[in-house]
């Protein structure tokens, strides 16, 4: 019987694990795209083709793992290298073609790359602690690995959303442990900077760089990065879509193939990635009326773009489609049957993410885009800075600068980016209004700016420079990065002991107690049930999750008598539950207050069984609210 301490050191494993299967699958990737590219005909020696074929090389692994799942989780080790190693050095061999032809330009951009990274590294080599790493975006990989296939898991709505990036970090984590979906995250980040302003440089160097130093510094994109969190694939789907409408300008079937892929990856990533995908399809409209293409070609080259998004899209949605009959569940449930579970799961869910966050009304609308740049206690806890709105604003103006100067043909992009960017804020306002959900949308603020500056004379240009420069520093705000710093500081910690890191990075210490009692004491079959909270990555045994209305498995609706509830609890083969009592952990970002009476409903049902002996309440040291029950039978 294994300790916590001895369990997630196990999962860590040695701190070159996950870094290898990072770079082999970086690599992988590389070689896939660029052989992809080549056959389309990308002009390998371009700047930024080499990004182009590293996110199509990425997004065709996580199909293929996707589709071919069981062999993910059933391959030993040994063959997973092995197969991952061929495509590799094919990318070694292209990467190697690509560095002869660096300029000085280039080996300074990447110079700094290497800089970032290794000011921004360490939090990528310790356990990861957020709530929504230990209920969800790591904890499920190892709930598939123990399952034996990517099942939708029924306890856990979460296991039933596209999550495309989720079947690299399956094959990650198998090979590389629990450091590795961090690593991934962290490598996004670090390829999304320098491709930004690779495609930011047609507006000029030194645009380039303060757009890109005011996405970089910007609070939203600081907070974000040591955690793992899915946009930064969204916001590498959309870059994608742009580089190979610059790459292919002249070639419309890989474009349209290639752009309308990228599209259908963004909403494959998850359903708020639908903003991406409109922003590539209106790029895509844009380049068709740029170049007055015939109704024939263009209905043939926007076939192309559905099919390349259906291509990307589908497989991820297949999955829950086959498992529960709604490709988008637990969203729509309500649409197919509003008596089933499910259709409370989605009422459930959909307060989660508009219950707490954001504005309300027309309000929402016309004010959001400014408020969403300093306050942070109405959003997700992120926020844009004020760059953002700054730059919104120097976007207008130049579109109507140009407009008052009769260059209207020239505006002609600029109502394209608008539409864009429109519709992905409509969406964003009619949907969740979490701040992280906009980090995608910055790249198409920096482009809409950069198009702007660049039709204003030259000094008003340098003003307006200078002005977003101070507003990137106004909105600095030194705490996010010194994250970075005490990460470093606490990286031994980390590594040789996870449960006081985490103990102490989740401050919520209780709840580590009561997972170390469990590896101390319960048999290694015990089945745990987790009420109230949803962090499973560290439980020690097997698991599920039993809030009510968070899923359909367990409790939802909640029982009438206690007698229901002692037969769900035989039924699912429960032995100990966990429970938490008093209320939601403060730790918790998506409390939902509309459920607590139905919360309080099941704990009285849960007292009426303890009373009659069909529960023991075990004491557990140092638990505070959360309280152990045994199942007696």
């Amino acid at each position: 019987m294994n300790t916590l301490q001895e369990l997630m050191m196990s999962m860590q494993g040695s701190w070159y694990e996950p870094l290898s299967a990072f770079l082999i699958l970086l690599l992988a990737g590389c070689g896939i795209g660029f052989l992809l590219v080549r056959r389309f005909g990308a002009e390998l020696e371009r700047r930024g083709s080499g990004f182009l074929a590293l996110i199509l090389g990425l997004d065709l692994l996580a199909i293929l793992f996707r589709l071919g799942d069981w062999a993910v989780i059933r391959l030993s080790p040994a063959w997973l290298w092995g197969v991952a190693a061929c495509p590799a050095a094919v990318g070694v061999w292209f990467l190697a073609r690509q560095a002869r032809n660096f300029r000085r330009i280039d080996w300074i951009l990447w110079g700094c790359v290497l800089l970032l990274a290794g000011i921004t590294a360490a939090p990528a080599f310790v356990p990861p602690y957020s709530w929504d790493e230990q209920s969800y975006q790591v904890a499920l990989m190892y709930r598939y690995l123990a399952q034996g296939s990517t099942a939708v898991l029924p306890d856990n709505p979460y296991s039933a959303l596209s999550s495309m990036p989720h079947f690299l970090m399956l094959w990650g984590v198998k090979l590389g442990g629990l450091n590795f979906p961090r690593l991934l995250i962290l490598g996004c980040y670090l390829i999304a900077i320098p491709w930004i302003y690779l495609l930011l440089e047609r507006f000029g160097r030194k645009t380039a760089l303060v757009l890109t130093a005011a996405f970089l510094l910007s609070p939203l994109t600081g907070g974000m990065w040591r955690e793992v969190y899915l946009e930064p694939f969204i916001l590498l789907n959309l870059l994608a879509g742009a580089e190979a409408i610059r790459q292919f300008r002249t070639r419309m079937t890989p474009l349209a193939l290639l752009t309308g892929f990228a599209a259908g990856m963004a909403v494959a990533v998850k359903i708020t990635g639908a903003s991406a995908s409109l922003v590539l399809a209106c790029l895509f409209f844009c380049v068709s009326a740029f170049d007055r293409l015939p109704r024939r070609r263009f209905g043939v080259a926007f076939g192309w773009f559905v099919l390349g998004a259906a291509a990307a899209s589908v497989p991820f949605y297949l999955r829950p489609l086959l498992a529960t009959g709604n490709p988008f569940y637990p969203f729509g449930s309500a649409l197919l049957d509003p008596a089933f579970p499910a259709a409370a799961v989605e009422v459930y869910h959909s307060l989660l993410g508009t219950s707490r966050f954001g504005l309300s009304g027309i309000e929402a609308f016309f004010s959001s885009w400014i408020i969403v740049a300093y306050r942070m206690e109405i959003y997700d806890g992120y926020v844009l800075g004020w760059q953002f709105p700054l730059m919104i604003a120097i976007g207008a103006g130049g579109w109507y600068w140009t407009v008052v100067r009769r260059r209207r043909r020239a505006a002609l992009p600029f109502l394209w980016v608008a539409a864009g960017g429109f519709l992905c804020y409509l969406y964003w306002c009619l949907s969740s209004q979490q701040t992280r959900f906009l980090l995608p949308v910055g790249f198409l603020v920096l482009f809409w700016c950069g198009s702007g500056l660049r039709l204003l004379p030259v000094r008003v240009r340098n003003w307006l420079l200078g002005a977003l420069a101070a507003a990137t520093l106004v909105s600095f705000q030194p705490d996010v990065w010194k994250n970075f710093y005490y990460a470093w500081r606490s990286l031994e910690v980390g590594r040789k002991a996870p449960v006081d890191f985490v103990r102490f990075g989740s401050r919520e210490r209780e709840y580590m107690n009561m997972l170390s009692f469990l590896a101390d004491t319960l048999p290694e079959d015990a089945r745990v049930m987790l009420l109230f909270d949803r962090r499973g990555l560290y439980v020690p045994r097997d698991y599920v999750l039993g809030t009510p209305f968070f899923q359909e498995a367990y409790f939802t609706p909640v029982p009438e008598n206690p007698g229901e509830v002692s037969a769900t609890l035989t039924r699912g083969g429960i032995s100990h539950i966990v429970i938490l009592t008093g209320g939601e952990s403060r730790r918790n970002p998506d409390p939902v207050p509309d459920f607590d009476e139905q919360n309080e409903q099941l704990t009285l049902l849960l007292h009426e069984l303890l009373k009659k002996g069909e529960l023991e309440n075990i004491p557990v040291p140092g638990s505070g609210r959360y309280l152990l029950l045994k199942v007696v039978r």
